[in-house]
């Protein structure tokens, strides 16, 4: 499921019958904590150390690899975490992006 053809569900009437079928069946099968993940990337915000350091709830903004910690970082540059494929293949929310998100996503935000 391509999480472009959910964001776009305001245009449903676009979709043939086959594809608004497809799209219901496959709307919840990625969890909430996956969509909350994917959200994060989209817009850049979530618990990421530069944050967490802003606010006081981390001793350093930098990553495990020396740079600053951001939701970029994480998903394109870093060389501990990065996504192959970007942000833009993250956003189709396949299962390789379900992995990715459950593991090295989750333990790069977790610390």
């Amino acid at each position: 499921m391509v999480l472009a053809d959910l964001c776009t569900l305001v245009n449903y009437s676009k979709y043939s019958s086959y594809q608004r079928q497809y799209v219901m069946n496959n709307l919840f099968s990625v969890s909430v904590h996956m969509w909350s993940l994917i959200n994060c990337f989209l817009t850049g915000q979530g618990p990421r150390r530069a944050n967490l350091h802003k606010w006081g709830l981390a001793q350093s903004p930098s990553c495990d690899c020396g740079q600053r910690q951001t939701m970029n970082l994480i998903v394109n540059m870093c060389l501990l975490t990065e996504f192959e494929g970007g942000l833009n293949l993250l956003h189709e929310a396949d299962d390789g992006a379900v992995i990715w998100l459950e593991s090295a996503a989750t333990a790069a935000l977790a610390k």
